[in-house]
């Protein structure tokens, strides 16, 4: 036998490296459009599992991106999630987080338990005008359009939560194992943030139903330059039956 190293075989300490954590510690450069918007409360309040509970609002924010972080290629990204709320702090839980690529899926899914899946993001500007939309396996899901009209007050620096929840499938198919809810923090510095006029339409799709999450009422839509670094950490284990069992509808 040689001497040569078997690469799947142990690595020492310095080699133990987790790149996910690795790239997030470094400022992540996005460009963005996001969609606020109001919907039903019985809606929010069906799609929040335990401990998790309704904001004050049915809000949902829709984000759609074009990401780069150094030393990587850039990627589309984008957040579909509605406002909540665990213990006292005040946060969002994504439903849908498609990414362009193999390696922002499998990183953020794995390290920090981000719902990611494949999916084709586009976001484009030209001159004032902007469109970005989201597709995956033939359905067309997030389609927004249209125009810059002015700059808005650049947001202070500030960190906002996602709530996610980290676990494994049980191999015979019974349930999952070991559910832990994770905090995952962006903490963002905002370069430029500028009002859109536009639409938004959410497609209809089997396995990725955004459209049942209806628009009630647009708030905004804005498009922005910001650069974020990304932490998670584990806030509580919850039981597997709180991400199986139906929401109670919201009273």
């Amino acid at each position: 036998m040689t001497n040569s190293i078997v690469r799947y075989g142990p690595r020492p300490p310095v080699a133990r490296v987790d790149h996910e954590i690795d790239a997030t510690k470094a400022p992540i450069a996005t460009e963005a459009v996001t969609v606020t918007y109001l919907t039903d409360p019985d809606i929010v309040a069906a799609v929040l599992p335990k401990p998790l509970r309704p904001a004050a609002e049915p809000v949902v924010r829709v984000s759609l991106q074009r990401v780069k972080i150094e030393g990587r290629p850039p990627f589309g990204s984008a957040v579909f999630s509605v406002a909540a709320v665990h213990g006292n702090v005040e946060g969002d839980y994504p439903l849908f987080m498609p990414q362009s690529t193999e390696q922002s899926v499998i990183g953020g899914r794995e390290t920090f338990g981000e719902p990611k899946k494949l999916g084709s993001i586009s976001v484009k500007r030209d001159g004032e005008r902007v469109s970005a939309a989201v597709a995956r396996l033939g359905h067309d899901l997030i389609t927004v359009n249209g125009t810059v009209t002015g700059p808005l007050p650049l947001p202070p620096d500030q960190v906002n939560v996602e709530f996610y929840f980290k676990f494994l499938r049980a191999p015979d198919g019974d349930g999952i194992t070991d559910p832990h809810l994770v905090y995952g923090s962006y903490h963002r510095h905002y370069e430029l943030f500028e009002s859109i006029e536009g639409t938004v339409e959410l497609g209809d799709s089997p396995l990725d139903p955004v459209a049942d999450v209806f628009v009630k009422e647009v708030r905004s839509i804005t498009w922005c330059r910001r650069r974020t670094i990304q932490t998670a950490r584990i806030a509580a284990r919850v039981d597997q039956e709180w991400l199986s069992a139906p929401a109670a509808p919201a009273r």
